[in-house]
């Protein structure tokens, strides 16, 4: 994976609809997969709030708050802390964000806890997507110069899990990746290529090893087990 040589417009215009993106020419740089300096003082101030709002996620006190009450208090928190959320997603702690601000999660979703999501680029999750324990979304690159790095600069590309994706617990996505709709990834995999729809896909790398059937087909299929539930 090698940065961009130009701006990203879809993507650009994706992130102005997202809750305390910090708009300005490294932004979208840097959310275009572009070379950009994650030094500036716009960045560091956006990744400077995700980590206060990360911390009081983490740090709500279950001994005290009911647990009926305890998805209410972390949306609550997770709306000012996530460039959009969907009803009746729940994210168990620590959860550890980078910008936060550039990660949009869909309904209904169930995130366990220590996942890490790197969003110098735009971090896109479906509806009713599960992830496990311990998973790795890590949308920032780096290129292999040396120079670059004493030049402080990095790129990153935005990543995509589509509805009703089930990510096994200590899987690594790298940058630019697509999972396609209704995939499920082995646990400990490291994804480092697009994943088409209906797909299982297990190792490192990541190689699909069956297809199975559409949410349609299973409707369809009357030997399914969970079609009348």
């Amino acid at each position: 994976m090698v940065a961009a040589k130009e701006k990203r417009p879809e993507i650009i215009e994706l992130s102005r609809s997202l809750t305390g993106t910090p708009q300005c020419e490294d932004y979208d740089r840097m959310i275009s997969g572009m070379m950009y300096n994650p030094t500036i003082p716009a960045l560091l101030e956006a990744r400077h709030k995700c980590r206060g709002l990360t911390a009081d996620l983490n740090g709500l006190d279950t001994k005290t708050i009911p647990f009926d009450q305890i998805g209410d208090k972390r949306m609550e928190i997770l709306r000012k802390l996530l460039g959009r959320v969907g009803e009746g997603t729940f994210i168990e702690t620590p959860f550890l964000p980078d910008y936060g601000c550039n990660i949009i999660i869909g309904k209904d979703c169930f995130i366990n806890w220590n996942v890490t999501i790197l969003d110098t680029s735009l971090v896109v999750i479906g509806d009713r997507v599960q992830i496990g324990t311990g998973v790795g979304i890590f949308s920032a690159g780096h290129d292999t110069s040396v120079l670059s790095r004493q030049k402080m600069v990095e790129f990153g590309h935005p990543i995509f899990i589509e509805d009703d994706c089930w990510i096994g617990g200590n899987t690594v996505i790298l940058p630019g990746i697509r999972v396609g709709k209704g995939s499920t990834i082995g646990a400990g995999s490291i994804v480092t290529k697009d994943i088409p729809p209906y797909s299982v896909a297990v190792g490192s790398p990541c190689r699909v090893i069956k297809t199975i059937q559409s949410v349609e087909e299973e409707m369809q299929d009357p030997n399914n087990e969970y079609r009348d539930l």
